[in-house]
């Protein structure tokens, strides 16, 4: 085999494997802009009937959601239980005309997963 067949064959592997990357590339580029679409389309109509099941499950168990801890008479928590109250309702996905705080605790921010090191 000479230079010239070396460098032809050396050519040809470069250009298969550089056009395989970008088709692959442009593929994903193609997957990526249709996410788009796909949060329009709503996949709970297709399983109506399970959903509907777990809808009455979550709003069962947040009928006995029950966050325990003694309140501190100087502070106003009466925003903390708003926030805590929206919170478990969007995470339910559903009104937070079912919810209610009957109490919670504060935890020591010294103990908490975030301050370790």
């Amino acid at each position: 085999m000479n230079m010239a067949e070396w460098l032809e064959e050396g050519l040809v592997a470069t250009i298969n494997g550089v056009g395989t990357v970008f088709l692959v590339l442009i593929l994903i580029a193609i997957i990526i802009s249709l996410f788009k679409y796909i949060d329009k389309i709503n996949i709970s109509n297709l399983f109506k009937s399970e959903g509907k099941k777990t809808a009455a499950v979550e709003a069962s168990q947040a009928d006995n959601l029950v966050l325990s801890t003694p309140k501190s008479p100087q502070e106003d928590d009466g925003e903390l239980i708003a926030v805590i109250v929206a919170a478990i309702a969007a995470s339910l996905e559903t009104s937070s005309d079912q919810l209610q705080v009957r109490s919670f605790r504060r935890i020591n921010p010294t103990h908490t997963l975030w301050n370790r090191r």
